[in-house]
This record gives C-alpha cells, structure tokens and sequence, in this order.
C-alpha cells in the first residue's frame, strides 16, 4: 500500500522526468539536402555547409554557403543556450542574437539592420531521424513582410 508522501514523491517525479531528459548535441557537419528542404521565396544556394560544435551551453557554428544571388558567403557564430545575448558580425554588421532551448529544440532569435531595414529572424534547430538530421526552420520579418524556410541538413560521416 502507498502512503500519501510516498505518493506524492512519485508524482513530483514523474512531473519532473521530462527536465530531467538530456538535451540533444548539435555537434558535427552538417549538408543541406536542397530536395528536402523548402527555401521559401528565396533562392536555392548550391550549397550550404554547417560546423557545430556544442557543449552547453556554448555553441559554435561555422557556416559555408555557395550559390544563390549573394555568392559565396561564410560565417562564425556563437551563441549561449542560457538565454545570454551574444553578438556575432554577418557582412561586418552587428547582430545580436538569445538562445534558449524550448523542449528538445533550439531557438535562437536575431535582430539585425539591413539595407536600413530591421529584420527579425527566429531560428529553430531540431534533430530528427535518429539525431542523422538537423531541420532548421527560418522565419524572418520585417516591415517588408514575412518568410518561413525549412533547412534539412544530413550529418557528414566525416570524423
């Protein structure tokens, strides 16, 4: 028979299990399958290439992208899945940038000036298909308007 503390105690860990779960690492290279990915009204770049490498609450990623009207673009971010702003530089313009985790997802939210415009970029990083794919879910805004991508990336076997 269960007595109501030992009772309660099993509730509470119950409630409790779900935080306790481990988050997922993003670390490795990552390949943009373009035929499974939906670029919205932009564009599809030739390729685009990602390097993770995380250990919460740091992550660091650079970016390779080819192709596409911009030309070949690279990038380095870092980002603090606290909730801590970072700052990074993307074509020499400051962006700031909060990252939190929400479930099992990452979502890093952005504010830039570009062009003389404010955008708004809400990034969000899920493994799916047996942490082999990295889908990366892109809705940006302005006062121009609003877009939604969706990124579908393959983990390189490459060690």
């Amino acid at each position: 028979m269960i007595t109501r503390s030992r009772f309660h105690l099993l509730l509470i860990l119950a409630a409790a299990t779900p935080l306790l779960a481990a988050k997922p690492n993003f670390s490795g290279e990552w390949k943009v399958d373009a035929a499974k990915s939906d670029f919205g009204d932009m564009p599809a770049p030739s390729s685009i290439v990602m390097q993770i490498e995380h250990a919460d609450p740091k992550v660091a990623m650079k970016q390779f992208q080819s192709g596409g009207p911009m030309g070949e673009q690279t990038g380095d971010f870092t980002y603090m899945t606290d909730g801590s702003e970072t700052k990074n530089k993307v074509r020499g313009n400051e962006v700031a940038s909060t990252t939190r985790w929400s479930g099992d997802a990452l979502k890093i939210t952005t504010k830039l000036a570009w062009q003389g415009a404010t955008i708004n970029l809400i990034e969000t990083w899920k493994l799916t298909g047996a942490g082999k794919m990295l889908e990366v879910t892109r809705e940006m805004s302005s006062d121009q308007g609003s877009s939604t991508m969706k990124l579908v990336f393959v983990k390189s076997d490459k060690k």
